[in-house]
């Protein structure tokens, strides 16, 4: 996801550190054979995505982790399509930071959370300063309170905030072991629907136990844009594009890309709509299957 390359790349541009990545196997997993040779002991930071919001890829999080404590990297988790989907345990996964979005996860827009190891967050400085942050304010400079409220300055986003405990607090209820495997049930339904239908690629892996609710696919032959309003004019809300993804689609050898999320309120009522409205784009675009 751009959010977790372009701020990486421009930390780069100021520091002169080198920016590197882990390539992608064919099917879209982390191809973790050349891990080594990535992560080494120059290597200060590794961030990574739990989840791909394009493939649906449940990365390898304990590999990842032990590498970079191997060469005493800091780990910093892109959680923002896992947290929505399952249960989270920030001890279990063994990382530094984690990172994810409010609005993903049926809260406010406009509010994430990031979750970092004490010591660190104790030892990292103020992004931005003003009031409710500081300790002691004097003519000739000031101390900080203790995270979190050192990186919290000024007026808080109340409403945002009680909105975000307010999801949190009902996904509980729903169980997150259960999301996860009603979301994945649905994921496979979908991929199963797909498989049958030769002019359709499916980006990343067909399915599998790392495989989460996100499902990204191409018809060949027709723009992912004129397929998602195909699906739309019968009511079937999908993402086109590049879906903040740009440079994973052009690895994978796509423009753009199709894709369907699911979550706790989808059913296989809507899959099975999705596959028969499907079936329609090849007599509209004329395609030859």
């Amino acid at each position: 996801h751009h959010a977790n390359l372009v701020p990486w790349q421009e930390l780069a541009r100021r520091t002169g550190a080198t920016l590197r990545w882990i390539p992608l196997t064919a099917d879209g997993r982390l191809d973790l054979s050349v891990l080594t040779e990535v992560v080494t002991e120059r290597t200060k930071v590794l961030s990574f995505t739990h989840v791909s919001n394009v493939l649906g890829t449940l990365n390898p999080v304990r590999a990842l982790v032990a590498r970079a404590r191997e060469v005493g990297a800091l780990t910093v988790l892109d959680a923002c399509q896992s947290a929505p989907h399952r249960r989270l345990d920030v001890a279990e996964l063994g990382v530094d930071f984690m990172a994810f979005s409010g609005h993903k996860m049926f809260g406010p827009l406009g509010l994430g959370v990031l979750w970092g190891r004490y010591a660190l967050l104790a030892a990292l400085p103020p992004y931005l300063t003003g009031g409710s942050m500081i300790e002691v304010v004097r003519m000739e400079g000031s101390t900080y309170l203790p995270p979190p409220e050192k990186f919290e300055p000024g007026v808080p986003a109340a409403a945002q905030v009680v909105g975000l405990a307010a999801a949190c607090d009902y996904l509980d209820a729903l169980g997150m072991d259960r999301v996860d495997a009603h979301v994945r049930a649905l994921a496979d339904r979908l991929l199963d629907g797909l498989a049958q239908r030769p002019w359709v690629r499916v980006l990343g892996p067909e399915k599998g136990a790392d495989r989460s609710g996100a499902v990204a696919f191409v018809v060949d032959g027709v723009h992912p844009h004129d397929v998602g309003q195909v699906l739309d004019d019968e009511g079937i809300e999908v993402r086109v594009g590049h879906h903040c993804a740009a440079p994973l689609h052009r690895a994978l050898g796509a423009v753009a890309s199709t894709r369907a999320t699911f979550a706790a309120y989808n059913t296989p009522a809507e899959v099975d709509a999705l596959l028969a409205t499907l079936d329609r784009v090849p007599t509209i675009f004329r395609l030859e299957v």
